[in-house]
């Protein structure tokens, strides 16, 4: 049986013991912050981020650190892996995957396989979880990335923020269009598309159930089968709104899976508070 190491980036929303007990490695991403630099997850936490968001800050989310990544890669080197398998988040939304690629010729690692999965969050999570159990069950590395691609082929999925308050402080909207939305009390839903390359607006609504009707519509649109498709919500500091979308997905689809965890830091430092995302996925 091959010795294969499973690898991600805290996009993924994994929590680091959560990962251990897995043997999962997480590579963190950088969130700059008042001229310093912090590790995701390691020298800022994800409580540490949304208090900070709290007294008005305007974070910023880079690829993890080169040199942090080069550490990593000669470590693993020295364990002595037939093969490494690195899920990273969508190269169209960060270097990270440029990153790896970067190290791994860097130290002449021939044995890392690194994967774009064009998403992050729910997705990426997923994909890392089962990987980490086939590697468990004694699953070969194409069977790992066979099923890794099966959920890439099939993902997309929506932010919907609060307010533009955080986007505004962020230099990604105009405060002409912060202005505009708040005077018609709009609500924005922003759409990442199946390999998209960004973020796009995908409607406004005057209500929460006009976004959710939306965001439904679309999936609809696409296909949900009870028993394949899943989906993962993100929140930040919303536990009720992600409550709510959890019953109209499950209203509108029947008894599909429907897991609720925490906004990584990436989507965080940009939505803001109160901010949600969902995304569809495959029940592994």
């Amino acid at each position: 049986m091959s010795k294969i190491l499973i690898v991600t980036d805290s996009s993924s929303s994994i929590d680091l013991d959560v990962a251990k007990t897995h043997g999962i490695e997480i590579v963190p991403l950088s969130v700059e912050l008042d001229g310093k630099v912090y590790r995701d997850q390691l020298d800022m936490s994800v409580a540490e981020l949304r208090e900070k968001l709290k007294n008005k800050a305007a974070p910023k989310t880079s690829q993890p650190n080169l040199g942090y990544v080069n550490e990593l890669m000669v470590k693993w080197k020295s364990e002595g892996w037939d093969d490494i398998i690195i899920f990273s988040l969508s190269s169209h939304l960060s270097g990270t995957f440029q990153g790896y690629n970067l190290a791994k010729a860097d130290n002449d690692m021939d044995n890392v396989t690194i994967v774009d999965t064009f998403s992050l969050a729910g997705a990426l999570r997923d994909i890392t979880f089962k990987a980490a159990s086939m590697v468990k069950e004694g699953k070969s590395k194409e069977e790992i990335l066979a099923m890794a691609q099966t959920v890439i082929d099939m993902t997309q999925g929506f932010l919907i923020p609060e307010n533009l308050d955080q986007l505004v402080r962020g230099g990604r909207v105009s405060p002409t269009l912060k202005t505009v939305a708040s005077l018609l009390k709009l609500r924005t839903l922003a759409a990442l598309r199946n390999r998209g390359t960004t973020f796009e607006k995908a409607g406004t609504s005057r209500t929460e159930a006009g976004i959710f009707k939306m965001v439904i519509e679309d999936f609809a649109e696409k296909g949900v089968t009870v028993g394949v498709t899943k989906f993962v919500i993100c929140e930040c500091e919303a536990q009720d709104i992600a409550d709510r979308l959890k019953t109209a997905l499950v209203e509108r689809f029947g008894p599909v899976q429907v897991d609720i965890i925490d906004l990584p830091a990436t989507l965080t430092a940009h939505a803001g508070l109160r901010a949600v995302s969902v995304q569809s996925s495959l029940e592994l």
